[in-house]
């Protein structure tokens, strides 16, 4: 009898000792590196693979140095909180084996229930082609392109090389099982018909739920305080046990890390401990899986919460509402840094009114005291739910900002002329939208129908669409001129001029007539220019 394709429980790739984190201009670091170079500037990767790995190094900071309030928080030191991180990844060594008998943040023990599965398989197949599919299920999955938390779907056609795998190491499987527990896609490609770790557990169903950082939507949204070095982004996000006891949410506290103590199945006591801590939001377990040769063992794991019964991480922005909690989600149409009002209201209201991100409330003072440039980096992964499950489709992406700022310039003020900037900016989207229309409209042939034409609905999105495109790429300048004024005329001038080419790419002026509708439904922004 053919039995599950194994790979030898020999320890090797250490993630403490072997380079496999991307580092901009430093290539792949190991866990060592980044905690005892103290210049490394920044992580690599994709948006996810960034905050996967962001939130790892948070979970590392906060087990091997967690200071016990504000105070501590603010007088810690970039010198002790390395020297800490290395005692601990000394301490904890034998836990970063990506194989062997306790190989990092994987469950070896699913290889025991594929193997109950196939004998039971085995016993009631009848004929040769059922006693096949029993040993091709015995076999583990392939996993998917790498850059997306997912492994390949059964009925996936390779139409391109692009499409096909490119795990190719030890290093990006490290990166693939780390992204993996906290943005794996919702779906069916998973192991099925197992018993549960738990006796008697019965939570699954047919479709395994979704990471929950990547939520069971379209995506969160998530955004970290950032300084000039990778050490100074970790310290500028980590929190002290004072304000995880002061957030009802991680009602086990700060928690202990997985690779600590590994939950024994879907239902057990250190993994519903696990999953009401602080450390679920950073390092998650929201699969069960065990990689084989060039594949994975891959189980629905821990089911978390979505945002709405209570899940939050501090990295998301939650926005005030009545009943329940809304979060701000990934949008390719509109990029993070449309949410920066949102995420900096608490600098111009005490309220909460605007939005809450407590990596940016609870960090930004002490930031503005350590650095004299800071910024905000936000990025995630857009996705569609469909039945079955979530994928990646049409124009489903990535996307991040990353905006700095004056430390000593970063205050109310700042931020009221900011947030009517953006108000503005707002305001002339509209204006551009609008003016498309009446354009379409005025050289369409007369009707009745009061209602715009679907054209003219579809291009003025389009239209206000570009103009937001195009804006993106002075928002930097925006930021900068709301802390020196006396650059906001020449910014807005650019803005204006933004309007009128988003306005002009579809609304030509070749013909006679489209001249005469160019002419007159052309935005008119002079208030935008000459008011103060």
């Amino acid at each position: 009898m053919n039995t599950v394709h194994t790979v030898s429980g020999q320890q090797r790739f250490n993630l403490v000792d072997e380079p496999w984190i991307p580092v901009v201009s430093k290539g792949l670091l190991s866990l060592r590196q980044v905690f005892s170079e103290p210049d490394n500037p920044a992580l690599g990767g994709n948006p996810i693979q960034k905050i996967a790995l962001t939130k790892l190094l948070l979970a590392i900071g906060q087990a091997a140095c967690t200071p016990t309030d504000t105070a501590a928080l603010n007088a810690l030191d970039a010198i002790a909180f390395r020297s800490s991180c290395l005692t601990y990844l000394d301490k904890w060594h034998d836990r970063f084996w990506l194989y062997g008998e306790r190989p990092f943040l994987q469950m070896p023990r699913i290889k025991v229930l594929i193997e109950d599965r196939l004998e039971s398989e085995l016993h009631s197949a009848t004929k040769k082609a059922a006693i096949k599919k029993a040993k091709e299920n015995a076999l583990p999955k392939a996993i998917g392109a790498g850059f997306y938390p997912d492994v390949q779907a059964d009925n996936d056609s390779i139409l391109t090389q692009h499409q096909a795998s490119e795990i190719s190491g030890d290093a990006e499987r490290a990166l693939f099982i780390l992204t993996l527990m906290n943005f794996a896609f919702a779906g069916k490609h998973f192991e099925k018909n197992l018993r549960p770790l738990t006796p008697e557990y019965s939570g699954k169903g047919a479709s395994a739920k979704s990471g929950p950082s990547i939520g069971n939507h379209v995506g969160y949204l998530h955004s970290f305080l950032t300084g000039p070095f990778l050490i100074d982004t970790i310290m500028l996000n980590l929190l002290s046990s004072e304000q995880v006891q002061e957030n009802p949410y991680w009602k086990s506290g700060i928690g202990t890390p997985p690779w600590e103590r590994m939950p024994e199945g879907e239902g057990c006591a250190v993994a519903l401990s696990l999953k009401a801590s602080y450390m679920a939001t950073l390092v998650s377990l929201s699969r069960f899986v065990i990689l084989d040769g060039d594949g994975v063992f891959y189980v629905e794991g821990l089911q978390y919460p979505s945002h709405k019964d209570g899940w939050l991480e501090p990295s998301m922005l939650f926005k005030a509402q009545d009943k329940t909690p809304k979060v701000a989600w990934v949008d390719p149409n509109q990029r993070p840094w449309r949410e920066l009002p949102a995420m900096l209201a608490f600098l111009g209201d005490a309220s909460p009114a605007g939005g809450i991100c407590l990596f940016l409330r609870y960090g930004l003072d002490r930031a503005k005291r350590r650095h004299p440039q800071i910024g905000i980096w936000s990025g995630g992964l857009r996705v569609r739910y469909q039945i079955g499950g979530q994928s990646v489709k049409q124009d489903d992406d990535f996307v991040e900002s990353l905006f700095r700022f004056d430390s000593s310039e970063l205050d109310a003020n700042w931020y009221d002329r900011f947030k009517i900037e953006m108000k503005q900016l707002e305001d002339i989207s509209t204006f551009v939208s609008i003016s498309t229309k009446k354009y379409i409209k005025k050289l369409e042939p007369k009707s009745k129908n009061k209602k715009d034409s679907p054209l003219a609905i579809n291009l003025a999105k389009k239209s206000s669409t570009l103009f937001w495109q195009l804006a993106e790429r002075h928002v930097q300048e925006l930021v900068d001129a709301c802390e020196d004024t006396e650059r906001l005329p020449s910014v807005r001038r650019t803005i204006a001029s933004l309007a009128f080419q988003a306005f002009d790419a579809f609304c030509p002026k070749d013909t006679a007539r489209q001249i005469d509708a160019w002419a007159s439904s052309r935005p008119n922004l002079s208030k935008y220019l000459f008011n103060n």
